[in-house]
Order: structure tokens, then sequence, then C-alpha cells
């Protein structure tokens, strides 16, 4: 009985240490535009807000069927919201990439996808 015990405490210790590490590094929270959202007019800027502060690395704007373009030269300052002027877009579908060092050292990709109406 106490070994199950034991074991079941470690259990539970285990996958809260694993829980942890996965929230450690810098993840995505929000966006603007949001993940999947369909546009009636082209955006501007670009906002990416992050669970921690993180150093942007790369950024890409690719349209559907044509080529990725790196956007501005990331700021160079750590920051939990990083804010980017986007180039003028046209209707149709994007796909935004990038790639942002942590607190921790993690490197983390992401990207995400918005549709601009015609």
């Amino acid at each position: 009985m106490r070994l199950v015990r034991r074991l079941s405490l470690c259990a539970a210790f285990v996958l809260f240490l694993g829980s942890g590490a996965a929230y450690a590094h810098a993840h995505l929270t929000h966006s603007v535009p949001a993940d999947g959202s369909v546009l009636e007019s082209a955006p501007t800027r670009l906002t990416l807000t992050f669970s921690e502060s993180a150093r942007l690395t790369a950024l890409w704007i690719e349209p559907e069927g044509g080529a990725r373009q790196k956007l501005t030269p990331p700021p160079t300052a750590d920051a939990a919201e990083i804010s980017v002027d986007l180039p003028p877009l046209k209707p149709g579908r994007y796909l935004i990439s990038w790639r942002v060092v942590g607190r921790d050292g993690h490197v983390a990709p992401g990207q995400l996808h918005f549709t601009l109406r015609e």
C-alpha cells in the first residue's frame, strides 16, 4: 500500500514538472491579425503577444502562391508584445512565420494565417 502511494506521488510530481516545462518557453498568446481571421481591410501592422519577453530573430510574410518576404529588421529588444509594419497587401491568404528566443534561450518558431477579402 505504501509502495502504491509513493509511486502515485512520484507520478504526480513528474507530471507536474513536465507540465511546467511545456509552458516555460515563450509562446504566442495573442496576435493582430488573429490566426485564421478573415479581414475586410488590409492590416498595416502586425502585433504578436507572447507569454513572456522574447527577442524576435526572424519574421516573414508569404502570400499564398507567392514568394516569402522578410519583414523589416526585427526589434532588437526583448518584449512580450512585438509590433511591426506590414507592407501593402492585396486580397488573398497570407502566412506569417517567425522565430523568437525566450528568456531561457529556447528558440520558438511560430506561424499564423489570415485571409484578406477582395
